[in-house]
């Protein structure tokens, strides 16, 4: 969808050009041939890829040493956009399928694998690295990383902290993260983790006889985040259902307004109009994971459902970082949707897919039920642009959280195993 931002759904700016070529390969390579064994012939076909995007015109830049830069953001935009208007196929050949395999992969259990209403006992091995290169000696910290949250579908967990943990600092465990409060000392990093072990089960709906008045009242706020109802969505709701239209036929067309009239891709988060966050994602016509599940829950919040934003991990062979959504129908519960049916669906065009993950998601690692449960201040500053580099690393994934200049905040590695 073209907007006043161009087709990609941001302003392309040569200062977001800023991590090398070898990098983005790494980060096709995740996406698009996870399993893949012979890396070198993926490495190649990701170059010859980028090739032919800036032949299409993908801006970019030349590090000093001539090597090739890159904004994330575009590249990732601009080979969706490139294969829904039919110039390059790249997509559609290794992103699509891929997904589309992981997904299955982890649904696919031998059912006597599985406990009662398909439970599975998952082990994650869990890492974050601070980059502490910019503090001073004698500087007082308390940095947090994410840890599961119990409930329905997340259960008997176990939290053992890593000898890293142990050897130096306090730490202490709450529900949703696992905080370390420490003095530096010269130190360029410093390693929070965990191994965690758990009982998950998929998210389905759970028929409850009432949502308390209070919690209503909290999951209908006009304002929580990113997740603001302006005016201009208010209309968009009533638009879109009538006033009368009950709850499961609100969201419904919701969900497919956003399938069918967004696109789904990557964000620069300080190009995003924070008094009304969800009016920018209309505007620009692009949204990611957390965008299109704020657009929703304020949808829905306009039309008065109650609903929550939803963060945590996947939990197949590429455990990455994710926002989902839901919305409590009176009988029916909480029910979930996950927009990263848009890119198993392949921008909607597949309707076998399309709705695969409408009111039923499989097993997620979850670490925050906005807005009571999350996992707090990182500790270290936030830059106010920033990009996020997700690469495959032994049995799991890396995720590292960068600023333009390419310089970490921090690095999640992520290993989930039965």
């Amino acid at each position: 969808m073209a907007s006043k931002y161009g087709s990609l759904g941001i302003q392309a700016d040569v200062r977001y050009r800023t991590i090398p070529e070898t990098q983005i390969v790494e980060v096709l390579m995740l996406a698009g041939w996870a399993y893949e064994a012979d890396t070198r012939l993926a490495g190649e076909s990701c170059k010859k890829a980028l090739l032919t995007w800036t032949e299409l015109g993908l801006g970019s830049a030349r590090a000093p040493n001539g090597e090739r830069l890159f904004d994330p953001v575009e590249v990732l935009n601009f080979l969706k956009r490139a294969c829904l208007d039919g110039r390059d196929d790249f997509w559609a050949r290794t992103y699509v399928p891929t997904g589309r395999r992981l997904v299955s992969d982890l649904s696919d259990v031998d059912p006597a694998r599985l406990g009662p209403d398909g439970a599975r006992r998952f082990r994650v091995d869990f890492t974050r690295t601070f980059n502490l290169r910019s503090f001073p000696t004698g500087k007082n910290l308390r940095l947090r990383m994410p840890l599961p949250l119990t409930g329905d579908s997340l259960k008997d967990l176990s939290i053992t902290p890593s000898s890293a943990v142990r050897r130096g600092g306090q730490y202490n465990v709450r529900p949703g993260s696992m905080e370390l409060r420490m003095v530096t000392c010269g130190e360029p990093e410093v390693d929070l983790g965990a191994t965690l072990s758990f009982t998950a089960l998929p998210q389905r709906p759970c028929p409850a006889s009432v949502l308390a008045d209070p919690e209503r009242t909290l999951y209908l706020n006009d304002r929580e985040g990113l997740i603001v109802v302006t005016e201009r969505i208010r209309a968009l709701a009533q638009s879109l259902a009538g006033r009368g239209a009950p709850a499961l036929e609100a969201v419904r067309a919701f969900w497919d307004y956003i399938n069918g009239n967004l696109n789904c891709g990557a964000l620069h988060y300080d190009q995003i109009d924070l008094a009304a966050p969800c009016d920018w994602v209309l505007d620009s016509g692009w949204f990611d994971c957390r965008m299109g599940s704020s657009l929703f829950v304020a949808l829905c919040r306009a039309h008065g459902i109650p609903a929550r934003l939803i963060g945590g991990h996947m939990l197949h062979m590429i455990p990455t970082n994710h926002y989902w959504a839901e919305a409590w129908i009176d009988d029916r519960g909480w029910t979930p949707v996950d927009f990263l049916s848009w890119d198993l669906s392949q921008g909607g065009r597949d309707p076998a897919w399309r709705d695969h993950y409408f009111g039923l998601l499989d097993y997620r690692l979850i670490t925050e039920r906005l807005p009571r449960d999350f996992t707090g201040a990182l500790g270290v500053p936030i830059p106010p642009a920033w990009c996020i580099l997700q690469r495959q690393r032994p049995g799991g994934v890396e995720i590292s959280f960068l600023s333009i200049t390419g310089e970490p905040v921090y690095i999640d590695t992520i290993r989930v195993s039965e």
